[in-house]
């Protein structure tokens, strides 16, 4: 199942024995969504309130302290290209301390132009699709950097978080 990280109804709303049920379920898997590398491209990316940014990681390691078989892919849209960097590195970082091997099971998610949102945009809007992918490319040079190949060339569901 998918998650945007945007409330806490799991624990709201279901009962231990509920979520104990979505736990023990064979081949369950959940994945989450982490919209921004920070706060300031979370609010860009959401325009909600920029400290639900935290909030995801507070969320997502609930996840992984369960002991779900948990996943997250990321946004890196951010119209400043020149904080990107030190952000990504943060971000990288604040994974790790959910858990080491969580930037491994983090998938960047490219963002497109798609018709619905195509008269919304504008020059800012733009230029973070654009930089993207120098994210990403940060994000392959830190991964690079903090994993050995082999650790990196595992299948992502190979990647224990027990």
């Amino acid at each position: 199942s998918d998650d945007n990280l945007s409330n806490d109804y799991f624990w709201r709303y279901l009962t231990d024995d509920q979520r104990a049920a979505i736990k023990a379920y064979r081949r369950y898997g959940r994945v989450a969504c982490f919209k921004g590398i920070d706060r300031a491209s979370f609010a860009f990316n959401t325009a909600a309130d920029p400290i639900h940014f935290d909030v995801q990681f507070d969320l997502f390691r609930r996840f992984v302290d369960m002991g779900l078989d948990i996943y997250a892919y990321a946004t890196f849209t951010t119209p400043d290209r020149d904080a990107a960097k030190p952000a990504l590195l943060d971000f990288v970082d604040r994974l790790q301390r959910i858990h080491p091997l969580l930037p491994l099971r983090t998938v960047p998610l490219e963002v497109t132009m798609f018709t619905p949102v195509q008269s919304r945009m504008n020059d800012e809007c733009e230029a973070a699709m654009a930089n993207q992918y120098a994210v990403a490319s940060y994000w392959e040079d830190e991964l690079a950097r903090r994993f050995a190949p082999t650790e990196r060339a595992k299948n992502i569901c190979d990647l224990a978080m027990k």
